[in-house]
């Protein structure tokens, strides 16, 4: 008799502390399972705001110039400098000096090489508003911007050792 009460301590023993177990095991899976939905609200919001910012860009995207580039301030590709420059029925030299820059600029900028940068960049935007005739005019009278402001020095080269 008191072998069948010992197997059934021991029965009850194991049932207790596989329930333990079980439980132990539970809490951990609903712990992951909590985590696993925050996860997906999160990724959930990040894909609404993915989606935000993809429309402001493409809102963005429309107002860029035709040359497609992006950056910092207007960018002009090479296809609207040269249709600029042949809408003003100029050579390269004659539009060279009404920018102020080189005829090889000119052949970098319309190449795609290079691009207008600093002041010869808003020089390239003023011409756009200009027409035939004032910006011959311009060519013509020798108001056309020069390269350097007068009475800036030079930067000085330092020789080294």
């Amino acid at each position: 008799m008191k072998v069948n009460t010992l197997a059934a301590a021991l029965k009850a023993e194991v049932r207790r502390l596989a329930a333990k177990e079980v439980q132990k095991g539970l809490r951990q899976v609903r712990a992951l399972q909590r985590q696993i939905k925050k996860l997906r609200l999160s990724a959930r919001a990040h894909r609404k705001n993915l989606r935000a910012v993809e429309r402001s860009f493409g809102r963005l995207e429309a107002r860029v110039p035709s040359g497609g580039r992006r950056g910092r301030g207007a960018r002009l590709s090479g296809e609207d400098i040269r249709s600029l420059r042949g809408r003003l029925r100029m050579t390269r030299e004659q539009f060279s000096r009404l920018l102020g820059v080189s005829p090889g600029s000119i052949f970098g900028w319309e190449t795609g090489r290079t691009v207008p940068r600093g002041r010869s960049m808003t020089r390239v935007l003023e011409a756009r508003k200009m027409g035939v005739r004032r910006a011959r005019a311009h060519v013509a009278t020798g108001k056309a911007k020069r390269g350097r402001r007068p009475g800036r020095p030079r930067a000085r080269r330092r020789k080294s050792a």
